[in-house]
C-alpha cells in the first residue's frame, strides 16, 4: 500500500513515506494537515488528510505473482496436480492489499 495525494498546484501525483494502516493513526501522527512538499513543482503547500488515498502497491503483487508460480511449479514436480493451488498466492497478496487499502481510504476525518 502507498499512500498518495495529489499537488494542489499542479495536479502531479505524489507519494507519502512513512505509510502507515489506517487514517486515525495517520492524523494522531501528524494531525489535520501536513507541509507537502511536490516533487514536480517544488511548491510547499499545506493538505488535509481527507486528500491522501491509499492506493495499491502493485510491486507485492508481482512478488506474489512470482513466488506462486515458482511454487507452483516445485510443487508440481513434488506433488502433481496438488501443486497448482499455490497459484492462489498472488490472489491473496491482492486480496490482502486490497483490504488494506479499503480500510484506509473508508475512514475519514471531520475537518475543523
Amino acid at each position: 500500500m502507498k499512500l498518495a495525494y495529489r499537488c494542489p498546484s499542479c495536479k502531479a501525483t505524489n507519494y507519502y513515506t512513512p505509510v502507515i494502516a489506517t487514517r486515525g493513526d495517520l492524523h494522531m501522527k501528524i494531525g489535520d494537515s501536513f507541509n507537502a512538499n511536490c516533487t514536480s513543482c517544488n511548491s510547499k503547500e499545506k493538505v488535509h488528510i481527507n486528500k491522501i488515498t491509499a492506493v495499491q502497491d502493485k510491486r507485492l503483487i508481482v512478488i506474489g505473482a512470482i513466488i506462486g508460480l515458482v511454487s507452483a511449479i516445485i510443487l508440481w514436480s513434488i506433488f502433481g496436480a496438488i501443486g497448482t493451488v499455490a497459484v492462489g498466492i498472488p490472489i491473496l497478496f491482492m486480496s490482502v492489499e486490497s483490504s488494506a487499502t479499503n480500510t484506509f481510504n473508508k475512514y475519514m476525518i471531520r475537518r475543523r
